[in-house]
């Protein structure tokens, strides 16, 4: 297919009523297998946090961690120095907010999956 039928559909399309667009936009779904699963509709309910980058204030990184995850200090220091570690997992919103409220607060950067 070149560009000139590509823009004799778009011309097509443009003509249709919003009814008919809405049906047309349904079949494309049903034939190229587009439509969300159930499960990727729903919102996100937990939430896990990685550590991306340290910062510059690495004592204070370690005493934060140290707090949220009850691990040792030595412990603390071993997590965030390895690659992209999990901080912590399975956190509801308003848990997953405060927590990156407190790494991003001594210039850490952390990645929300």
């Amino acid at each position: 297919m070149n560009c000139s039928s590509i823009d004799e559909i778009i011309n097509l399309i443009s003509n249709l009523k919003i009814i008919e667009l809405g049906k047309l936009i349904c079949e494309i779904e049903k034939k190229f297998n587009l439509k969300k699963t159930e499960d990727e509709q729903k919102p996100k309910e937990y939430f896990n946090i990685y550590l991306k980058n340290i910062g510059d204030k690495k004592i204070n990184l370690i005493k934060i961690i140290k707090e949220i995850t009850n691990l040792s200090l030595k412990e603390s220091k071993d997590l965030i120095e390895s690659k992209n570690p999990l901080i912590k997992s399975n956190l509801k919103k308003n848990e997953c907010d405060e927590i990156v409220k407190k790494i991003t607060s001594v210039g850490a950067q952390i990645e929300i999956k």
